[in-house]
């Protein structure tokens, strides 16, 4: 079974639904799947440059609804072992990050672009690390097992730039608004954030899907 997921490092919930598939994924015993992360970019390559996180949330939300959604995910992290600090974090430009993980994939298999994935988000959400500096980048590469030389030079070219530039545009054109959002076997959709594994469960055994959620972009 193929399932494409479509997912953006920025995304808390994003992170979570992460956690939540690879608990199903594991539950349902399959060996056949092959999953296919691709890149987005909620806010584009935006910010320019760092800004704290919740003043960039205030700036797109209002700090009223900017101040409720980080309650609420911050109150959902525990439940699947994340602590989120959010408050002295920072929005940043996600595609040197989205780079290194498209490159990943094709290096060294999903099992490793997996494992950077988690450690790209603990950095950015539980470490208050600016995901967009090159070093912080490194020391999330060699964390998977990459080799940080390799992932240095590629950091330091323009490669793999326009395949996720292309991958995200593609991604708009078929009018992808939410993430995150999995397509299994290239039909049955689960769409925004997700905490109940039973949910990938049921698509991974019996191959349907429930219904897709509204989401929550940030």
């Amino acid at each position: 079974m193929r399932i494409d997921i479509w997912s953006d490092v920025s995304c808390p919930w994003c992170y979570i639904t992460k956690r939540t598939f690879d608990l199903a994924l594991s539950a349902s015993g399959r060996d056949d799947t092959h999953v296919v992360l691709h890149p987005y970019q909620i806010d584009g390559e935006q910010p320019a440059e760092p800004v704290p996180m919740l003043e960039w949330l205030a700036g797109k939300y209002g700090s009223e609804r900017a101040t409720r959604m980080n309650d609420e995910v911050t109150a959902a992290g525990p439940r699947h072992g994340i602590a989120f600090r959010n408050a002295t974090g920072f929005a940043v430009n996600t595609l040197d990050a989205h780079r290194l993980l498209w490159w990943t994939e094709r290096a060294r298999g999903r099992s490793v672009q997996s494992r950077l994935e988690e450690l790209l988000f603990a950095a950015y959400f539980t470490q208050s690390a600016d995901l967009s500096d090159h070093d912080v980048l490194l020391t999330c590469a060699e964390g998977a097992g990459l080799d940080r030389d390799r992932a240095a030079r590629l950091l330091a070219s323009d490669e793999a730039v326009a395949e996720v530039r292309a991958e995200v545009r593609r991604a708009r054109e078929q009018g992808i608004t939410v993430v995150p959002r999995f397509v299994f076997a290239g039909s049955h959709v689960v769409e925004g954030p997700q905490e109940d594994p039973e949910v990938f469960l049921k698509a991974l055994t019996t191959g349907s899907a429930a219904a897709p959620n509204p989401g929550v972009h940030q």
